[in-house]
C-alpha cells in the first residue's frame, strides 16, 4: 500500500511564507522547560516583536514559538492564523501580497474564514 500524503493547508502554506521573513532566534532549554526558556530569553534580550524562537529540547526536538506584540504563541498556531496578528499583518503590506501568496489560489471558504477575523486588524 502506498502512504496517503497529509493535506497541506493552503492557510498554513501562507503563514509560512509570512512567517519566513521574521527574524529567528535559536537557543536551548539548559534546565528550563521550552516555553519558559523562551520567555527568559525574551526578558533578557529585551526582543520586539514579530520574533520567531526556535528551542531545542534535545538532539532530535526543537519547538517553534512566534513572539507577537499579543504574547508568545506556537509557531504553527501563528502560521495558520497569521492575519490575526497585526505585526504579520503589516510585513504582508511592506512586501505585497502578491509576491508572498503567489501561486496560493485560496479556495472561497478560506478567505471567508480570514473575512470574518478582519476586526483584529482595527
Amino acid at each position: 500500500m502506498s502512504k496517503k500524503r497529509k493535506r497541506i493547508s493552503r492557510r498554513r502554506l501562507a503563514g509560512q511564507r509570512v512567517m519566513a521573513h521574521v527574524p529567528t532566534f535559536h537557543l536551548e532549554t539548559g534546565k528550563h522547560k521550552p516555553v519558559t526558556a523562551a520567555r527568559h530569553y525574551i526578558a533578557e534580550s529585551g526582543l520586539n516583536s514579530p520574533s520567531v524562537l526556535n528551542v531545542r529540547r534535545n538532539e532530535h526536538t526543537t519547538d517553534r514559538y512566534f513572539w507577537g506584540e499579543k504574547g508568545l504563541f506556537s509557531a504553527q498556531y501563528a502560521e495558520e492564523n497569521h492575519f490575526l496578528f497585526p505585526s504579520l499583518r503589516s510585513i504582508v503590506e511592506c512586501i505585497g501580497e502578491e509576491k508572498i501568496f503567489e501561486g496560493l489560489e485560496l479556495t472561497a471558504d478560506d478567505w471567508e474564514e480570514i473575512e470574518e477575523y478582519e476586526y483584529a486588524f482595527v
